[in-house]
Protein backbone atom coordinates (compact mmCIF):
# COMPACT_ATOMS: atom_id res chain seq x y z
CA UNK A 1 0.00 0.00 0.00
CA UNK A 2 0.98 3.64 -0.48
CA UNK A 3 0.58 6.92 0.67
CA UNK A 4 -2.76 7.32 3.31
CA UNK A 5 -3.68 3.47 2.76
CA UNK A 6 -0.57 2.33 4.49
CA UNK A 7 -1.33 4.93 7.18
CA UNK A 8 -4.70 3.79 7.62
CA UNK A 9 -4.12 -0.13 7.17
CA UNK A 10 -5.32 -1.88 10.15
CA UNK A 11 -2.99 -4.38 12.31
CA UNK A 12 -4.35 -7.71 12.14
CA UNK A 13 -1.79 -9.90 13.55
CA UNK A 14 1.16 -9.30 15.45
CA UNK A 15 4.42 -11.96 14.83
CA UNK A 16 7.55 -11.40 17.65
CA UNK A 17 11.00 -13.44 17.66
CA UNK A 18 13.05 -13.31 20.71
CA UNK A 19 16.61 -14.70 21.19
CA UNK A 20 15.35 -17.77 22.76
CA UNK A 21 13.28 -20.15 23.95
CA UNK A 22 9.70 -20.36 23.03
CA UNK A 23 6.54 -23.04 24.08
CA UNK A 24 4.16 -22.67 21.73
CA UNK A 25 1.95 -25.25 23.70
CA UNK A 26 1.97 -22.45 26.52
CA UNK A 27 2.92 -19.56 24.69
CA UNK A 28 5.76 -18.56 26.98
CA UNK A 29 9.02 -17.34 26.87
CA UNK A 30 10.93 -20.12 29.00
CA UNK A 31 14.75 -19.17 28.38
CA UNK A 32 16.22 -16.06 27.45
CA UNK A 33 19.49 -15.12 27.98
CA UNK A 34 20.09 -11.90 27.82
CA UNK A 35 16.74 -10.84 29.92
CA UNK A 36 15.86 -14.07 32.06
CA UNK A 37 12.68 -12.13 34.18
CA UNK A 38 10.77 -12.40 31.02
CA UNK A 39 9.97 -16.11 31.86
CA UNK A 40 7.84 -14.74 34.74
CA UNK A 41 5.72 -12.87 32.87
CA UNK A 42 3.09 -14.05 30.36
CA UNK A 43 4.37 -11.58 27.50
CA UNK A 44 1.88 -13.22 25.00
CA UNK A 45 -1.62 -11.96 26.93
CA UNK A 46 -0.19 -8.62 27.24
CA UNK A 47 0.11 -8.38 24.01
CA UNK A 48 -2.82 -9.78 23.00
CA UNK A 49 -5.09 -7.39 25.65
CA UNK A 50 -2.63 -4.30 24.98
CA UNK A 51 -3.30 -4.97 21.24
CA UNK A 52 -6.38 -6.39 20.81
CA UNK A 53 -5.16 -8.50 17.82
CA UNK A 54 -3.72 -12.28 17.54
CA UNK A 55 0.16 -12.59 18.42
CA UNK A 56 2.61 -15.11 17.33
CA UNK A 57 5.96 -16.04 19.68
CA UNK A 58 8.70 -17.38 17.75
CA UNK A 59 12.22 -17.84 18.43
CA UNK A 60 14.66 -15.64 16.02
CA UNK A 61 15.83 -18.68 14.55
CA UNK A 62 12.58 -20.33 13.12
CA UNK A 63 11.44 -16.77 12.27
CA UNK A 64 14.53 -16.30 10.04
CA UNK A 65 14.92 -19.13 8.63
CA UNK A 66 10.80 -18.80 7.72
CA UNK A 67 11.88 -15.69 5.83
CA UNK A 68 14.90 -17.31 4.09
CA UNK A 69 12.50 -20.00 2.84
CA UNK A 70 9.78 -17.31 1.42
CA UNK A 71 12.22 -14.75 -0.15
CA UNK A 72 16.01 -16.05 0.90
CA UNK A 73 18.80 -18.94 0.54
CA UNK A 74 16.11 -21.54 0.83
CA UNK A 75 13.92 -20.96 -1.54
CA UNK A 76 12.69 -24.27 -3.42
CA UNK A 77 14.90 -26.35 -0.33
CA UNK A 78 12.98 -28.91 1.85
CA UNK A 79 15.35 -30.41 3.82
CA UNK A 80 17.91 -27.36 5.69
CA UNK A 81 18.92 -25.98 8.91
CA UNK A 82 19.27 -22.29 9.48
CA UNK A 83 21.77 -21.59 12.29
CA UNK A 84 21.95 -18.15 14.14
CA UNK A 85 25.25 -17.01 16.10
CA UNK A 86 24.15 -14.48 18.00
CA UNK A 87 23.30 -13.46 21.22
CA UNK A 88 22.06 -17.11 21.73
CA UNK A 89 23.13 -20.09 19.42
CA UNK A 90 19.77 -21.81 17.92
CA UNK A 91 18.50 -23.43 14.81
CA UNK A 92 15.28 -23.02 12.38
CA UNK A 93 14.76 -26.90 10.98
CA UNK A 94 12.81 -27.33 7.77
CA UNK A 95 12.06 -30.73 7.40
CA UNK A 96 9.82 -31.87 3.82
CA UNK A 97 9.87 -27.69 3.29
CA UNK A 98 8.10 -27.38 6.76
CA UNK A 99 9.41 -25.43 9.65
CA UNK A 100 9.23 -28.20 12.21
CA UNK A 101 9.04 -27.65 15.88
CA UNK A 102 8.68 -30.54 17.71
CA UNK A 103 6.10 -31.13 20.29
CA UNK A 104 6.32 -27.86 22.22
CA UNK A 105 7.79 -25.89 20.17
CA UNK A 106 11.59 -26.25 21.57
CA UNK A 107 12.77 -28.18 18.85
CA UNK A 108 16.43 -26.01 17.72
CA UNK A 109 18.12 -25.73 20.87
CA UNK A 110 21.22 -26.27 19.69
CA UNK A 111 23.10 -24.20 21.87
CA UNK A 112 22.60 -26.37 24.78
CA UNK A 113 24.13 -28.95 22.91
CA UNK A 114 27.32 -30.53 24.21
CA UNK A 115 30.53 -30.13 22.56
CA UNK A 116 34.21 -31.30 23.40
CA UNK A 117 36.45 -28.22 24.27
CA UNK A 118 39.94 -29.18 24.50
CA UNK A 119 41.33 -26.38 26.74
CA UNK A 120 39.18 -27.05 29.56
CA UNK A 121 39.06 -31.11 28.98
CA UNK A 122 35.54 -31.47 29.22
CA UNK A 123 31.39 -31.25 27.29
CA UNK A 124 30.83 -27.68 27.12
CA UNK A 125 27.14 -26.67 26.06
CA UNK A 126 27.72 -24.73 22.92
CA UNK A 127 26.36 -21.56 23.59
CA UNK A 128 28.94 -21.08 26.60
CA UNK A 129 31.60 -20.75 23.78
CA UNK A 130 29.89 -19.74 20.75
CA UNK A 131 27.80 -17.23 21.39
CA UNK A 132 28.38 -13.56 20.54
CA UNK A 133 29.36 -12.78 24.39
CA UNK A 134 31.34 -15.97 24.72
CA UNK A 135 33.45 -15.31 21.42
CA UNK A 136 34.41 -11.74 23.15
CA UNK A 137 35.37 -13.41 26.40
CA UNK A 138 37.10 -16.40 24.99
CA UNK A 139 39.36 -13.58 23.10
CA UNK A 140 39.87 -11.76 26.16
CA UNK A 141 41.33 -14.38 27.98
CA UNK A 142 43.56 -14.89 24.58
CA UNK A 143 44.73 -11.41 24.61
CA UNK A 144 46.36 -12.23 28.02
CA UNK A 145 48.59 -14.31 26.16
CA UNK A 146 49.37 -12.34 22.61
CA UNK A 147 49.08 -8.96 22.55
CA UNK A 148 50.31 -7.90 19.15
CA UNK A 149 46.52 -7.80 17.71
CA UNK A 150 44.80 -4.74 17.36
CA UNK A 151 41.99 -5.82 19.46
CA UNK A 152 44.75 -5.22 22.54
CA UNK A 153 44.13 -1.08 21.56
CA UNK A 154 40.75 -1.69 21.74
CA UNK A 155 40.51 -3.37 24.92
CA UNK A 156 43.33 -0.64 26.29
CA UNK A 157 40.82 2.08 25.36
CA UNK A 158 37.88 0.56 27.34
CA UNK A 159 36.70 -2.64 25.59
CA UNK A 160 34.99 -4.39 22.53
CA UNK A 161 32.59 -5.92 21.41
CA UNK A 162 31.70 -8.66 18.86
CA UNK A 163 31.05 -6.34 16.32
CA UNK A 164 34.65 -5.09 16.91
CA UNK A 165 36.33 -8.48 16.21
CA UNK A 166 34.61 -8.95 13.25
CA UNK A 167 35.41 -5.63 11.65
CA UNK A 168 39.03 -6.54 12.68
CA UNK A 169 38.78 -10.04 11.12
CA UNK A 170 38.01 -8.11 7.71
CA UNK A 171 41.10 -5.82 8.79
CA UNK A 172 43.04 -8.82 8.09
CA UNK A 173 43.55 -8.66 12.11
CA UNK A 174 45.11 -12.76 12.56
CA UNK A 175 43.91 -13.32 16.28
CA UNK A 176 40.40 -11.67 15.08
CA UNK A 177 40.28 -14.19 12.29
CA UNK A 178 41.48 -17.34 14.39
CA UNK A 179 38.69 -16.36 16.88
CA UNK A 180 36.04 -16.70 14.35
CA UNK A 181 37.19 -19.56 12.55
CA UNK A 182 37.52 -21.88 16.03
CA UNK A 183 34.26 -20.43 16.80
CA UNK A 184 32.83 -21.83 13.72
CA UNK A 185 34.90 -25.26 14.35
CA UNK A 186 32.90 -25.29 17.97
CA UNK A 187 29.72 -24.83 16.22
CA UNK A 188 30.51 -27.89 13.32
CA UNK A 189 30.87 -30.38 16.21
CA UNK A 190 27.33 -30.12 16.98
CA UNK A 191 26.45 -29.63 13.12
CA UNK A 192 28.10 -32.75 11.84
CA UNK A 193 25.85 -34.79 13.79
CA UNK A 194 23.26 -33.37 13.01
CA UNK A 195 23.98 -33.48 9.16
CA UNK A 196 24.69 -36.97 9.69
CA UNK A 197 21.42 -37.87 11.94
CA UNK A 198 18.72 -35.91 9.14
CA UNK A 199 20.85 -36.19 5.53
CA UNK A 200 20.13 -32.14 5.22
CA UNK A 201 20.36 -30.94 1.80
CA UNK A 202 22.00 -27.20 3.19
CA UNK A 203 22.95 -25.08 6.76
CA UNK A 204 22.80 -21.34 6.19
CA UNK A 205 24.51 -19.52 8.71
CA UNK A 206 22.86 -16.11 10.33
CA UNK A 207 23.58 -13.64 12.85
CA UNK A 208 25.36 -10.94 11.97
CA UNK A 209 26.12 -10.93 8.33
CA UNK A 210 29.42 -9.60 8.30
CA UNK A 211 30.53 -12.56 10.50
CA UNK A 212 28.75 -15.09 8.11
CA UNK A 213 32.18 -15.61 5.65
CA UNK A 214 34.22 -16.62 8.31
CA UNK A 215 31.87 -18.53 10.39
CA UNK A 216 30.25 -20.25 6.59
CA UNK A 217 34.39 -21.14 6.13
CA UNK A 218 35.29 -22.67 8.74
CA UNK A 219 32.11 -24.66 9.93
CA UNK A 220 31.78 -26.25 6.04
CA UNK A 221 35.58 -27.19 7.00
CA UNK A 222 34.67 -28.30 10.03
CA UNK A 223 32.11 -30.31 8.74
CA UNK A 224 33.66 -32.28 5.91
CA UNK A 225 35.70 -33.53 8.87
CA UNK A 226 33.18 -34.71 10.86
CA UNK A 227 29.97 -35.49 8.73
CA UNK A 228 30.66 -39.29 7.06
CA UNK A 229 31.51 -38.57 3.33
CA UNK A 230 27.85 -39.56 1.68
CA UNK A 231 25.73 -37.08 4.25
CA UNK A 232 28.60 -34.13 3.46
CA UNK A 233 28.54 -34.28 -0.23
CA UNK A 234 24.55 -33.77 0.06
CA UNK A 235 25.02 -30.90 2.13
CA UNK A 236 26.33 -27.15 1.53
CA UNK A 237 26.84 -24.78 4.29
CA UNK A 238 26.03 -21.62 2.89
CA UNK A 239 25.84 -17.62 4.03
CA UNK A 240 21.95 -16.63 4.78
CA UNK A 241 21.21 -13.82 2.08
CA UNK A 242 18.63 -11.96 4.52
CA UNK A 243 20.45 -9.01 6.73
CA UNK A 244 19.77 -8.93 10.29
CA UNK A 245 16.38 -8.05 9.78
CA UNK A 246 15.34 -11.34 8.90
CA UNK A 247 13.72 -12.42 12.25
CA UNK A 248 11.92 -9.35 12.28
CA UNK A 249 10.18 -10.70 8.56
CA UNK A 250 9.76 -14.29 9.41
CA UNK A 251 7.93 -13.05 12.43
CA UNK A 252 5.71 -10.87 10.56
CA UNK A 253 5.23 -13.75 7.84
CA UNK A 254 4.42 -16.66 10.24
CA UNK A 255 1.95 -14.35 12.23
CA UNK A 256 0.19 -13.89 8.93
CA UNK A 257 -0.02 -17.65 8.56
CA UNK A 258 -1.32 -18.13 11.75
CA UNK A 259 -4.07 -15.99 11.72
CA UNK A 260 -5.16 -17.50 7.89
Amino acid sequence: MMGDQAATAPVLAIGVAFPGLVNQDTRRVIEISQLPGLAEIDLHREFTQTFGVPAHFENNANAAAFAEMVAGVARGVNDWLYLHIGANISAGLVINGRLRRGKSGLAGAIGNMNVYVEHPGSLTPLQSIASAENVVRRTRERLEKDRTSSLSKLGAMGGFNYDDIITQAHAGDELARLMLSRTGTYIAMAIADVINLLNLAMVAIGGAPAARPFLAASIAEGVRERAFTAAISDCRVVAAELEVEASVIGAALLAAEVRG
